[in-house]
């Protein structure tokens, strides 16, 4: 079975909201912890840079820019046990990009993988010589004649039609209503979607505890939630949906 971890689209990543990130205080060289991320390019990548800098990439952490320039690896040390939000952008043209939440109870190593048109971060436990080992960078700094790329802007209406499709495909793809979970809500979480294409990934679901577990984690990902009653169109029976408005209310 293939492996389908953590894929998001070369020309949008959803960029996490003010709410889901966790400002945290900078502490200087103070910020210890006992656990390390390190996060590698992967040689089968067919991405190329105008620079010649295959597989090179910049890393964010909680938005925070953590390496002054792009490399294909780099390690980040003393962390505490915590959930960060991870986001990679390779240094090509069109700034691919990909993003999850990671949370971090132990080192973790995770490789930058690439599926067709779309990209992801895979847990690895490959050993890897980082080229760039440093601390948490917890507050942007001041980098003279630095230019980062800009974040691409999130799309108000949703993911377009053909990433849509090629999203559904992987998803039907896989065997098991489980798998199909674990895959919807790592596209999800990297793209943002209306409320009718989250009710399509939904009725791909043959369980009615998977439409709702799904339908719940997909919701703070909705570019129109004044529209996710459509949601309901996916459900059999009554206590689901009631479940789901009360799971809104709740927020």
């Amino acid at each position: 079975m293939k492996k389908h971890l953590f894929f998001a689209l070369i020309l949008f990543l959803a960029l996490p909201s003010m709410a889901q990130i966790k400002i945290r205080p900078n502490h200087g060289s103070n910020h210890q912890g006992n656990s390390s991320l390190t996060v590698k390019g992967n040689s089968s990548l067919t991405v190329t840079s105008p620079r010649n800098l295959n597989y090179r990439f910049w890393l964010y952490v909680d938005d925070v820019l953590q390496n002054e320039q792009p490399t294909r690896s780099i390690c980040i040390q003393n962390l505490e046990e915590d959930s960060y939000y991870i986001r990679v952008e390779l240094d090509n043209q069109s700034q691919s990009c990909m993003g999850q939440f990671v949370d971090l109870k132990q080192s973790l190593t995770l490789s930058i993988v690439q599926n067709g048109k779309l990209f992801g971060l895979e847990t690895s436990q490959a050993h890897v010589r980082p080229e760039v080992t440093q601390d948490l960078i917890v507050q942007q700094p001041e980098i003279p004649n630095i230019q980062p790329p800009v974040p691409p802007i999130t799309p108000s209406f949703g993911m377009n039609s053909r990433d849509y499709d090629d999203a559904c495909q992987l998803i039907s793809n896989e065997s098991f209503d489980n798998t199909k979970l674990t895959l919807a809500k790592q596209i999800v979480s990297s793209n943002p979607m209306t409320a009718r294409q989250i009710l399509g990934i939904c009725q791909m679901f043959s369980f009615e505890s998977n439409k709702l577990e799904f339908a719940k984690f997909a919701y703070g990902y909705c570019v129109d939630p004044n529209k996710y009653f459509l949601i309901n169109e996916a459900f059999t029976y009554d206590s689901s949906k009631r479940e789901l408005d009360e799971f809104i209310r709740g927020l």
